[in-house]
């Protein structure tokens, strides 16, 4: 297998990558934040002098998780539905215009996996709490 057969047929993969490589940077980067964070408290705390609260909530926030989940929007699962409709009603168009190619397969399969998507967010937006 040449260089180039290998890149044709494998081209895609450079995305995870690159995906995983920049999340694996940003958790060394946030390690070492952390890390240089502690030791600066640690030499506030060898000299004996008060910690400044900035450090402590920096500190602070690199070990805590967020309190309090992001509120979404109140409709934002109406809109995930009519998403999810209108690409799963594209895609079942394009399936019809080409419903006698063998590949017309693809399109009916993403058609039906958005007509389930758009069906769930429906259900979570007629059985979600409001506020």
């Amino acid at each position: 297998m040449s260089f180039e057969e290998l890149f044709r047929d494998f081209w895609w993969l450079m995305f995870p990558i690159f995906g995983m490589g920049m999340g694996l940077l940003g958790m060394i980067s946030s390690e070492r934040r952390s890390r240089e964070v502690m030791n600066v408290i640690k030499s506030y705390v060898d000299q004996g002098k008060e910690v400044p609260p900035e450090l402590l909530r920096m500190a602070q926030s690199d070990w805590e998780a967020p309190a309090q989940p992001q509120q979404r929007a109140p409709n934002s699962n109406l809109w995930s539905f009519f998403t999810f409709a209108a690409i799963a009603a594209g895609f079942s168009v394009a399936w019809w215009y080409v419903r006698g190619e063998l590949w017309s397969i693809s399109f009916l399969v993403v058609a039906v996996t958005f007509g389930v998507l758009a069906f769930g967010a429906l259900v979570i937006a007629i059985t979600s709490r409001r506020s």
